[in-house]
């Protein structure tokens, strides 16, 4: 008898002929157990013995998904199957067809010419069975559930929609336009590099799609394999997502319920452009997974997206407790309240010191407190913080690879430890009306632990220390009934206010490593210094 080879997950059949095209059935196909038609058929054999077997469908109708699905499957590269299929099936439910079920599978090449003989597996197994899946699941504001899932297998692909009621056209119309920014959240996951692409999803429209969930999972194909998941949740008021993979974890949650202390577009891109520039300072000075922080940039961006304030100052619960003055907004950031953590796989390559690690952890956060009985007796408070733990190794000569093994020869290097704090406390507050506190606090502390080795023996042991603080009155710049001076024109003083308020809204965001350069010699600065050094 002949042995026959099983053909490896990722390694169907070469090219194939494209399938020919039929018009597609207005109802869902129902799974068959058996095959319903055979329209493509492999290349040429991987064995001179074998004949290539048909390709098996589980409808014999034909759309734009299956078409292409049928260009995608000879992908040999992980995620590759869905190229394009995410949005061809939400293009499809821009044209009203919104329920329908569709599968292709490639049998192990037969031993014998009749190219029925390979047909009894049914391809609408396929179906939540994938090695690599997607699932999207998008509520409408009339409360109607719409479920698309992809999955991939080495011999097979199937994908699936359903609705749990009818869609309106504006719904329908809604869900085709978060066509493109689907293909482009499946194909930052189905990258060697993962990357996380949610910008257009988190365009959704907010007046009629209530809410938007994707759940990915991608197999990596190499020694070891791993799976890298991903979860992203978005409404009107809250934003999550979750990432794990072999280079390690994210979290982010952002709460923008609180419509009233979210700033115009321009002050949300200075703040987002500060914390960028922050978590790029923190990847450097802990050599950070490029990778890992990539994405918490490209979500963290991603999930500020689509959250407007209120065009009109109420105190309607909708947007907020308590109307805001532009006194108040100056002190505060203009973004969404949230938290984010990065925590990268820690290694450990040093075989002689097993007690030494590479890891990198990053946490930033924001909380916003209104409170008050009244609106002439509000507060309003913002804290900002930051944290950064990380240790890794480095080479004692730049440029060369460090290559540490149990032989001495290969001890030499440094050590570092990192371990950096920094916080923003700023905070208002008024009585009958008019604003008897406001203050600003910022600190910063950092320190770097570093060990050299040379031959395997310790050679220095070193900490540097670095800290910054600073405590700013706030009240000479904001207090409203402060008039300036006197022979200044109303129009003089206004421009002056507001160029004060755009002032103090630079200085409030978090300062991670503003006082790092000058930290290294000076102490905690006095009050009165530090609001010099602020400014």
């Amino acid at each position: 008898m002949t042995s026959v080879s099983p053909i490896p997950s990722w390694n169907p059949s070469p090219s194939r002929a494209p399938a020919a095209t039929a018009s597609r059935a207005d109802t869902p196909s129902s799974p068959a157990s058996t095959p319903s038609a055979i329209v493509a058929f492999g290349g040429p054999p991987a064995l001179a013995s074998l004949v290539p077997s048909p390709m098996v469908w589980e409808s014999a109708s034909r759309d734009k998904v299956s078409e292409a699905m049928t260009k995608s499957f000879s992908s040999y590269a992980f995620g590759g199957r869905f190229s394009g299929l995410g949005a061809a099936m939400l293009g499809q439910a821009k044209l009203g067809n919104y329920n329908f079920s569709q599968a292709m599978r490639q049998p192990p090449p037969s031993t014998t010419p009749n190219v029925y003989a390979a047909s009894g597996i049914a391809p609408g197994s396929l179906h939540g069975n994938g090695e690599d899946r997607v699932a999207l699941s998008i509520t409408t504001k009339s409360g109607v559930e719409v479920k698309l899932t992809l999955d991939s297998q080495g011999d097979g692909l199937a994908v699936n929609m359903t609705t749990s009621g009818d869609l309106s056209d504006a719904e329908a119309s809604a869900l085709g336009d978060l066509a493109k920014g689907f293909q482009e959240a499946i194909d930052g996951m189905g990258q060697s590099t993962p990357k996380i692409k949610l910008e257009g999803l988190m365009q959704f429209d907010q007046q009629v799609l209530a809410s938007v969930k994707l759940h990915a999972e991608v197999k990596v194909r190499g020694e070891p394999q791993s799976v890298q998941t991903l979860d992203f949740q978005a409404d009107g008021a809250q934003r999550k997502v979750s990432f794990s993979g072999e280079a390690g974890s994210l979290d982010l949650k952002v709460d923008a319920s609180q419509r009233n202390t979210l700033g115009s577009k321009e002050r949300q891109a200075k703040a987002l452009g500060s914390y960028m520039k922050q978590f790029d300072q923190a990847a450097s000075r802990g050599h950070g997974d490029a990778g890992l922080v990539a994405m918490l940039k490209d979500s963290f961006t991603a999930l500020h997206s689509n959250a407007a304030a209120p065009q009109l100052a109420t105190d309607s619960p909708e947007t907020g407790r308590w109307r805001l003055a532009a006194e108040d907004k100056s002190i505060l950031t203009g973004l969404a309240d949230f938290s984010a953590s990065v925590s990268q796989a820690v290694a450990f390559s040093n075989p002689m010191r097993s007690a030494e690690k590479d890891g990198f952890n990053y946490a930033v956060s924001q909380k916003t407190t209104q409170a008050g009985a009244s609106q002439d007796a509000r507060s309003i408070r913002q804290q900002q913080q930051s944290k950064l733990s990380a240790s890794y190794h480095e080479t004692l000569v730049p440029g060369v690879p460090l290559r540490l093994t149990a032989s001495t020869d290969s001890q030499n290097y440094t050590y570092h430890q990192i371990e950096d704090t920094a916080s923003s406390d700023a905070q208002v507050a008024y009585k009958d009306g008019k604003m008897v506190k406001a203050s600003l606090q910022q600190e910063s502390r950092q320190s770097e632990h570093v060990m050299k080795y040379f031959l395997g023996k310790l050679e220095s042991d070193q900490t540097t220390p670095g800290n910054y603080s600073v405590l700013r009155d706030l009240l000479p710049a904001l207090g409203p009934y402060k008039t300036g001076e006197k022979d200044m024109s109303p129009e003089a003083r206004m421009e002056q206010r507001k160029q004060a308020l755009l002032t103090l809204s630079d200085d409030v965001l978090l300062q991670s490593y503003a006082g790092l350069s000058i930290s290294l010699w000076q102490a905690d600065v006095p009050a009165e210094q530090g609001e010099a050094a602020a400014v």
